[in-house]
């Protein structure tokens, strides 16, 4: 178990490194570092330091401990980040829609409508699909700290 976001770096690179071409190491990295910098700036978000093996990285809210965002290094394929796994039911079907729309601006993966809210590193080594989901980032952790206070009360 990576107990720091270091340790957790360092076996997320290892991992994907084994999958990715010499030249896009330096990119994906990029694109790492980048929502790792924008995670640790967010008070509001911490690392949660899990029992994995496989080099996944997950941030979580602070006030709810709902995953936010996690990192997954896939086997032949670049890494994908995927927004509020096993938690999205927060989101109301227009928020998600919202989500889906924002994600699908910037990916030429299809997006479905009732699945994963997911983006692959690949797509987000352009600036501005990185900015744009981050920025929709920051809009789902309030969400997803709101609804899941509002769903344990209720």
């Amino acid at each position: 178990m990576p107990p720091t976001v270091s340790l957790a770096r360092e076996a997320f690179i290892a991992r994907m490194n084994r999958d990715t071409a010499h030249v896009e190491r330096p990119r994906l990295v990029a694109v790492l570092d980048a929502i790792l910098a924008w995670s640790a700036a967010r008070p509001d978000v911490q690392f949660r330091a899990d029992d994995n093996t496989k080099g996944i990285i997950r941030f979580e809210c602070v006030d709810t401990h709902a995953v936010l965002w996690s990192a997954t290094p896939r086997h032949q394929d670049t890494p994908v980040l995927e927004l509020l796994p096993g938690a999205s039911r927060v989101l109301s079907d227009e928020e998600r829609a919202t989500a889906i729309a924002t994600l699908g601006a910037h990916t030429s993966q299809v997006q479905d409508p009732t699945g994963r809210l997911h983006i692959g590193f690949s797509a987000l080594k352009n600036a501005n699909a990185r900015t744009a989901v981050m920025d929709l980032m920051g809009e789902l952790v309030t969400k997803a700290g709101k609804g899941a206070r509002a769903k344990s009360v209720a």
